[in-house]
């Protein structure tokens, strides 16, 4: 039996500087991206990049899905790009910021197990 779960797959944080994984989905799971909300909480303007891989240490560039989308000072960014994307078992979703712990991404969607 298939379980669709609705599921807060990535609760509000700030974003790193380096491409660390901010989701990873679990063994016999998938997840589906629902909505992905970036939260500039700086005076400038921050880019942020994004995207889904195997758990690799890093994210490489090829699997961008969000490259360097610049969003300007205290304005929130409503990702159409990550709507919809599948998190594959064992797979990761890696974000990262220009400036460190100034973006905050807020990630929902479906798990099915």
């Amino acid at each position: 039996m298939t379980t669709l779960v609705l599921a807060l797959l990535v609760p509000p944080q700030a974003l790193l500087s380096t491409g660390a994984p901010v989701y990873t989905c679990p063994i016999q799971q998938t997840a589906r991206i629902s909505r992905a909300v970036f939260t500039n909480t700086s005076g400038s303007a921050v880019t942020v990049t994004a995207g889904i891989a195997s758990s690799l240490a890093l994210l490489p560039s090829s699997a961008y899905m969000i490259s360097s989308y610049s969003i300007p000072a205290g304005a929130t960014y409503i990702s159409p790009e990550l709507v919809g994307a599948v998190v594959p078992a064992g797979y990761s979703l890696f974000a990262y910021a220009a400036t460190p712990s100034v973006v905050i991404l807020t990630v929902s969607g479906l798990t099915l197990a």
